[in-house]
């Protein structure tokens, strides 16, 4: 059925898609790294400046309020960082997701096509191709409808969770600040 130039094009397009998955997780990984990095960065010039300020406190009450003071960034700055994670691997499985279903399609279409060839070379098999392929479209179907509420119910579960935590850290903060 395959000769062998289909055979090395099917062998290179698995080689260049394995290197696009391949790519994909870098990206990923590498957008983490750089956040990671970033938040270092961060961290150290953010620590210099408390270090000061705590030099600069004369006082306990100084002390008090200099805790109150930096309690309030913390949180808006941990809540930022959970959404860049979330976003950068959000990104990042959403890239994946894409390439299966460029995968399901192809899949399908080669499927289709090698049925085609079944009936253009065994007129007599055309009732069960027949057969196959709208069993192949309803599967294709049934395979979209489900990708696509399974999309629309993770999205609106992370909206609620992110709203929920960034709720309940609004409500943490302001109890702390009110204390």
């Amino acid at each position: 059925m395959y000769n062998a130039q289909q055979f090395a094009e099917f062998n290179q397009a698995n080689i260049e898609k394995t290197l696009r998955l391949t790519n994909i997780a870098l990206a990923g990984a590498e957008n983490l790294l750089q956040l990671q990095f970033s938040l270092a960065r961060d961290l150290i010039a953010e620590n210099v400046e408390t270090a000061k300020a705590l030099s600069n406190a004369r006082s306990a009450q100084d002390l008090v309020e200099l805790q109150k003071t930096l309690s309030q960034p913390a949180v808006g700055k941990s809540l930022n960082l959970a959404r860049t994670v979330f976003d950068a691997a959000s990104n990042t499985q959403q890239e994946i997701n894409k390439l299966v279903e460029e995968q399901v399609l192809e899949f399908n279409k080669n499927l289709l096509s090698s049925l085609d060839q079944a009936v253009a070379q065994a007129p007599a098999s055309g009732a069960a191709v027949s057969v196959l392929k709208n069993v192949v479209e309803t599967a294709n179907t049934a395979y979209d409808a489900l990708n696509k509420t399974a999309q629309r119910i993770s999205s609106n579960i992370t909206e609620a969770t992110v709203a929920a935590v960034e709720s309940g850290a609004k409500v943490a903060a302001s109890a702390r600040k009110g204390a």
